[in-house]
Protein backbone atom coordinates (compact mmCIF):
# COMPACT_ATOMS: atom_id res chain seq x y z
CA UNK A 1 0.00 0.00 0.00
CA UNK A 2 2.82 2.37 0.94
CA UNK A 3 4.59 1.52 -2.28
CA UNK A 4 1.46 2.41 -4.28
CA UNK A 5 1.16 5.79 -2.55
CA UNK A 6 4.82 6.56 -3.20
CA UNK A 7 4.41 5.57 -6.80
CA UNK A 8 1.42 7.90 -7.23
CA UNK A 9 3.18 10.84 -5.55
CA UNK A 10 6.31 10.33 -7.62
CA UNK A 11 4.29 10.20 -10.81
CA UNK A 12 2.53 13.48 -9.88
CA UNK A 13 5.83 15.22 -9.23
CA UNK A 14 7.26 14.06 -12.53
CA UNK A 15 4.18 15.33 -14.34
CA UNK A 16 4.17 18.76 -12.61
CA UNK A 17 7.92 19.38 -12.77
CA UNK A 18 8.17 20.27 -16.51
CA UNK A 19 5.31 22.75 -16.22
CA UNK A 20 6.95 24.39 -13.18
CA UNK A 21 10.30 24.68 -14.93
CA UNK A 22 8.63 26.13 -18.02
CA UNK A 23 6.75 28.71 -15.95
CA UNK A 24 9.95 29.79 -14.17
CA UNK A 25 11.76 30.26 -17.46
CA UNK A 26 9.19 32.59 -18.94
CA UNK A 27 9.69 36.37 -18.69
CA UNK A 28 6.95 37.94 -16.58
CA UNK A 29 4.46 39.88 -18.70
CA UNK A 30 3.85 43.47 -17.72
CA UNK A 31 0.57 45.13 -18.53
CA UNK A 32 0.75 47.29 -21.62
CA UNK A 33 -0.13 51.00 -21.37
CA UNK A 34 -0.89 53.50 -24.11
CA UNK A 35 2.05 55.83 -24.91
CA UNK A 36 1.79 59.29 -23.38
CA UNK A 37 0.79 61.95 -25.90
CA UNK A 38 3.64 64.14 -27.14
CA UNK A 39 3.91 67.50 -25.42
CA UNK A 40 2.56 70.33 -27.52
CA UNK A 41 4.74 73.40 -27.94
CA UNK A 42 2.98 76.60 -26.81
CA UNK A 43 1.53 78.58 -29.67
CA UNK A 44 3.61 81.61 -30.63
CA UNK A 45 2.04 84.95 -29.78
CA UNK A 46 0.69 86.65 -32.89
CA UNK A 47 2.76 89.53 -34.21
CA UNK A 48 1.29 92.94 -33.39
CA UNK A 49 -0.49 94.63 -36.28
CA UNK A 50 1.50 97.20 -38.24
CA UNK A 51 0.69 100.90 -37.85
CA UNK A 52 -2.30 102.06 -39.86
CA UNK A 53 -0.26 105.02 -41.13
CA UNK A 54 2.15 104.05 -43.92
CA UNK A 55 4.93 105.73 -45.87
CA UNK A 56 3.34 108.15 -48.35
CA UNK A 57 0.28 108.81 -46.17
CA UNK A 58 -0.54 112.25 -44.78
CA UNK A 59 0.41 112.23 -41.10
CA UNK A 60 -2.70 112.50 -38.91
CA UNK A 61 -2.69 115.77 -36.99
CA UNK A 62 -2.72 115.79 -33.20
CA UNK A 63 -2.85 118.36 -30.42
CA UNK A 64 -1.06 117.12 -27.28
CA UNK A 65 -0.02 118.63 -23.95
CA UNK A 66 3.31 118.89 -22.19
CA UNK A 67 5.09 120.98 -19.55
CA UNK A 68 7.46 123.38 -21.32
CA UNK A 69 10.37 124.87 -19.38
CA UNK A 70 10.16 128.60 -18.72
CA UNK A 71 13.11 130.65 -19.91
CA UNK A 72 16.32 128.72 -20.46
CA UNK A 73 15.19 125.92 -18.13
CA UNK A 74 18.34 126.26 -16.01
CA UNK A 75 16.67 127.71 -12.93
CA UNK A 76 16.75 125.71 -9.69
CA UNK A 77 14.18 124.40 -9.22
CA UNK A 78 13.17 124.61 -12.89
CA UNK A 79 9.92 126.34 -13.76
CA UNK A 80 7.38 125.02 -16.25
CA UNK A 81 4.22 126.09 -17.98
CA UNK A 82 1.58 123.91 -19.62
CA UNK A 83 1.62 124.07 -23.41
CA UNK A 84 0.19 122.18 -26.34
CA UNK A 85 1.81 121.05 -29.58
CA UNK A 86 0.01 120.53 -32.88
CA UNK A 87 1.76 118.52 -35.56
CA UNK A 88 0.30 120.76 -38.25
CA UNK A 89 2.11 123.77 -36.72
CA UNK A 90 5.34 122.52 -38.32
CA UNK A 91 3.90 122.15 -41.82
CA UNK A 92 5.88 124.17 -44.35
CA UNK A 93 8.55 124.92 -41.73
CA UNK A 94 10.30 121.81 -40.42
CA UNK A 95 10.50 118.06 -40.72
CA UNK A 96 9.20 116.25 -37.63
CA UNK A 97 10.17 112.97 -35.98
CA UNK A 98 7.21 111.60 -34.03
CA UNK A 99 8.52 108.90 -31.68
CA UNK A 100 5.77 106.94 -29.91
CA UNK A 101 7.07 104.89 -26.99
CA UNK A 102 5.20 102.61 -24.55
CA UNK A 103 6.11 103.89 -21.08
CA UNK A 104 8.20 106.59 -19.42
CA UNK A 105 11.05 105.35 -17.21
CA UNK A 106 11.07 101.83 -18.74
CA UNK A 107 14.57 100.67 -19.76
CA UNK A 108 13.96 100.51 -23.52
CA UNK A 109 12.21 103.87 -23.68
CA UNK A 110 14.87 105.49 -21.50
CA UNK A 111 17.60 104.27 -23.84
CA UNK A 112 15.63 105.35 -26.92
CA UNK A 113 15.05 108.92 -25.69
CA UNK A 114 18.69 109.19 -24.59
CA UNK A 115 19.80 108.32 -28.11
CA UNK A 116 17.52 110.99 -29.54
CA UNK A 117 19.04 113.51 -27.14
CA UNK A 118 22.55 112.46 -28.20
CA UNK A 119 21.57 113.09 -31.84
CA UNK A 120 19.60 116.26 -31.07
CA UNK A 121 22.18 118.57 -32.63
CA UNK A 122 22.22 116.53 -35.83
CA UNK A 123 18.44 116.71 -36.08
CA UNK A 124 18.59 120.48 -35.55
CA UNK A 125 21.10 120.81 -38.39
CA UNK A 126 18.67 118.85 -40.58
CA UNK A 127 15.85 121.32 -39.72
CA UNK A 128 13.98 118.61 -37.82
CA UNK A 129 11.97 118.73 -34.60
CA UNK A 130 11.77 115.67 -32.34
CA UNK A 131 8.50 114.92 -30.55
CA UNK A 132 8.42 112.06 -28.05
CA UNK A 133 4.88 110.75 -27.40
CA UNK A 134 3.54 108.37 -24.75
CA UNK A 135 0.22 107.75 -23.01
CA UNK A 136 1.76 108.76 -19.67
CA UNK A 137 0.47 111.88 -17.91
CA UNK A 138 2.03 115.29 -18.45
CA UNK A 139 3.46 115.06 -14.92
CA UNK A 140 5.11 111.70 -15.58
CA UNK A 141 6.56 112.88 -18.87
CA UNK A 142 7.83 116.06 -17.23
CA UNK A 143 9.69 114.00 -14.59
CA UNK A 144 10.97 111.62 -17.28
CA UNK A 145 12.20 114.52 -19.38
CA UNK A 146 13.92 116.08 -16.35
CA UNK A 147 15.64 112.82 -15.48
CA UNK A 148 17.01 112.40 -19.01
CA UNK A 149 17.82 116.08 -19.57
CA UNK A 150 16.38 116.00 -23.09
CA UNK A 151 15.87 119.22 -25.03
CA UNK A 152 12.76 118.24 -26.98
CA UNK A 153 9.10 117.93 -25.96
CA UNK A 154 7.74 114.66 -24.59
CA UNK A 155 4.01 114.88 -25.17
CA UNK A 156 1.18 113.24 -23.25
CA UNK A 157 -1.34 111.26 -25.31
CA UNK A 158 -3.40 110.72 -22.15
CA UNK A 159 -6.67 110.08 -24.00
CA UNK A 160 -4.95 107.71 -26.48
CA UNK A 161 -6.37 109.64 -29.44
CA UNK A 162 -3.06 109.96 -31.32
CA UNK A 163 -2.14 106.31 -30.68
CA UNK A 164 -5.49 105.24 -32.14
CA UNK A 165 -5.11 107.54 -35.15
CA UNK A 166 -1.76 105.98 -35.99
CA UNK A 167 -2.96 102.41 -35.33
CA UNK A 168 -0.59 101.89 -32.41
CA UNK A 169 -2.82 101.49 -29.37
CA UNK A 170 -2.73 98.09 -27.67
CA UNK A 171 -6.26 97.93 -26.30
CA UNK A 172 -5.34 95.20 -23.78
CA UNK A 173 -2.48 97.06 -22.10
CA UNK A 174 -3.66 100.59 -22.89
CA UNK A 175 -0.23 101.69 -24.14
CA UNK A 176 1.04 102.65 -27.59
CA UNK A 177 3.32 100.22 -29.38
CA UNK A 178 6.76 101.59 -30.18
CA UNK A 179 6.92 103.29 -33.59
CA UNK A 180 8.66 106.29 -35.11
CA UNK A 181 7.39 108.39 -38.02
CA UNK A 182 9.41 110.85 -40.07
CA UNK A 183 7.07 113.55 -41.38
CA UNK A 184 8.36 115.95 -44.03
CA UNK A 185 7.53 119.64 -44.32
CA UNK A 186 4.52 118.89 -46.52
CA UNK A 187 3.01 116.74 -43.77
CA UNK A 188 3.65 113.41 -45.53
CA UNK A 189 5.11 110.37 -43.76
CA UNK A 190 8.46 109.49 -45.33
CA UNK A 191 9.73 106.75 -43.01
CA UNK A 192 8.25 104.38 -40.42
CA UNK A 193 10.25 102.34 -37.90
CA UNK A 194 8.50 99.90 -35.54
CA UNK A 195 9.44 97.70 -32.59
CA UNK A 196 13.13 97.10 -31.99
CA UNK A 197 14.03 98.99 -35.17
CA UNK A 198 12.61 102.14 -33.60
CA UNK A 199 15.01 101.92 -30.65
CA UNK A 200 17.89 103.03 -32.90
CA UNK A 201 17.37 106.51 -34.41
CA UNK A 202 20.30 106.27 -36.84
CA UNK A 203 18.07 105.46 -39.82
CA UNK A 204 15.75 108.31 -38.89
CA UNK A 205 18.70 110.71 -38.77
CA UNK A 206 19.72 109.63 -42.26
CA UNK A 207 16.22 110.20 -43.65
CA UNK A 208 16.00 113.69 -42.11
CA UNK A 209 19.36 114.63 -43.64
CA UNK A 210 18.14 113.38 -47.02
CA UNK A 211 14.93 115.39 -46.78
CA UNK A 212 16.79 118.57 -45.97
CA UNK A 213 19.32 118.23 -48.81
CA UNK A 214 16.80 117.43 -51.55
Amino acid sequence: MRASIAHVVGTAVLVALPALVSAQGRTPQTPTTAPAPAAQAPAAAPAPPPPSVKVGDPAPDFDLAWFAPVGDGKETPPKYEPKRVKLSDFKGKQNVVVAFFPAAFSPGCTNEMKQYQTAHGTFTEANTTILGVSVDSTWSNRAFREQLGVQFPILSDWKRDAARQYGLLDENSGVARRATFVVDKTGVVRKVDVGREALDPSGVVGMCKTLETH
